[in-house]
């Protein structure tokens, strides 16, 4: 097995290091490789014996410096987030992505937990589940996650979505001055500032879905090098643009023209205007019959013009969808296009529960709930990230397809944490396989995380 492969893994985890204290990063080093190979719950004890007695030619801390990292240890989450986009994501997009810019989508999502003690958790609608026949509330923790969309020059039809952002939502009875109450609106508004921020001279497009489409996410988004595209209200307020002031007029400008007809009425009205395009919409080419109209939503955007776009099926098989983007100048295929391709944020959502154990953590303090379960989306980035730069070239690694499926498009989210288990478990068995001892404590981890397995 080629060395780089696992040093790369280690020179990736090493980029978050001035996050921590020196010892501090070596225990997140074991947990977040760790992670990686536990194949049960990612509670403490599950990684501990993962652990076992030594990894990446380390020995392996006492139990209790495990424990004491997620409660007690002196490191913000916020901080990693940063040093996750600048410094593990941002060169990633240089370097294999097709645009050099930060396309960011921004969704929320429950994490059920158990226990009527386990710090800000509540009852929250399940919008994974609920429709519009059934409502699903159930005891859980909120997440708002932000997420970069990352289009590989190697599968220029795969979006792949990387998690760099993730808090979690407090009810107002959970808050104090420090912290203050915020809306889920103000948390993805303040993740676009913190974007702007840590990557100021870079591009930044941001997607979100209907309930974001707020004043506080917009005036987030003002600026040059920043948009948003979303859903718009289907019986939203829009105003034509000001008129111009004729020479000599007196008064205050107007602000905005006259009351336009709502999407959803213009949609049905509007005979002239409509248009063909083919777009890229969830991997495949399709062809959507579109409206554009330039106009205002004052009580979002305020006097910032809008494209208001009008989408609907040629073929009648879905409802009419209504979209906005706050840059009046971008196309309507990139619009479509953008808002599409947000949808890597719900598979990756997906993926941590699935794949990290994002839903499946055992903490329950105040200090623990805010970090243990947003490791599981950290290490899920530094996993895509290691196997862009590193696993796609290491053939050997690769899980081998079946005789049914021998080929894919793009290899999946498991096929990457495969690549990378194989070759930590190749590194760990070949250089304790001399030493009868060590080779002793090694089988007893590794048939602990077989036995999980099953």
């Amino acid at each position: 097995m080629d060395a780089t492969l696992l040093t790369g893994w280690d020179a990736l985890c090493q980029r978050l290091s001035p996050a921590f204290t020196h010892p501090t990063y070596a225990t997140f080093l074991h947990l977040a490789t760790g992670w990686v190979l536990c194949r049960s719950k990612p509670t403490v004890t599950n990684l501990v014996c993962t652990i076992g007695t030594s990894l990446l030619g380390q020995a392996a801390k006492h139990w209790t410096v495990y424990e004491r990292f997620f409660y007690r240890s002196v490191w913000a989450m916020l901080e990693v987030s940063r040093l996750l986009l600048v410094e593990v994501v941002a060169p990633l997009i240089r370097t294999y992505g097709l645009w050099q810019g930060i396309d960011l989508a921004i969704d929320d999502t429950t994490c059920g937990r158990c226990g009527r003690h386990v710090a800000f958790a509540g009852y929250f609608k399940d919008a994974s589940i609920s429709n519009t026949l059934k409502t699903v509330i159930h005891w859980s923790h909120n997440w708002v996650i932000g997420t970069v969309m990352l289009r590989p020059k190697r599968w220029p039809t795969w979006v792949i979505g990387l998690p760099v952002w993730f808090t979690l939502y407090r009810k107002p009875v959970d808050c104090n001055r420090q912290p203050p109450f915020r809306t889920r609106q103000q948390i993805a508004a303040q993740m676009i500032r913190q974007t702007r921020e840590a990557l100021p001279d870079w591009g930044l497009r941001i997607a979100t879905d209907g309930q974001y489409a707020t004043r506080e996410v917009v005036e987030a988004t003002a600026g040059a090098q920043s948009n948003l595209v979303s859903r718009i209200r289907s019986d939203a307020a829009l105003y034509a643009l000001p008129p111009r002031r004729k020479v000599g007029q007196r008064g205050q400008p107007r602000k905005k023209g006259r009351r336009l007809p709502t999407p959803r009425q213009l949609a049905a009205r509007r005979k002239k205007g409509w248009h063909m395009i083919k777009a890229l919409l969830y991997g495949k080419r399709r062809k959507r019959l579109v409206l554009s109209i330039v106009c205002l939503w004052y009580h979002v955007g305020r006097n910032r013009p809008i494209k208001l776009l009008i989408v609907r099926d040629p073929q009648g098989q879905q409802k009419d969808d209504y979209l906005f983007c706050t840059d009046s100048t971008v196309g309507e295929v990139e619009i479509l296009e953008r808002f599409s391709g947000r949808w890597p944020i719900e598979e990756s959502i997906q993926e941590g529960k699935q794949l990290e154990g994002l839903e499946t953590v055992q903490g329950w303090c105040k200090r623990t709930v805010p970090r243990q379960a947003a490791m599981a989306l950290v290490v899920q980035t530094l996993v895509k990230a290691w196997y862009l730069k590193h696993g796609v070239k290491a053939t050997a690694a690769q899980p081998k397809g079946t005789d049914w499926q021998r080929s894919k498009k793009h290899p999946t989210p498991l096929d990457m944490l495969a690549t990378l288990r194989k070759v930590l478990w190749t590194d760990r068995i070949n250089s304790n396989s001399t030493l009868k001892g060590r080779v002793r404590g090694l089988w007893k981890t590794l048939q602990f995380a077989l036995c999980a397995a099953a």
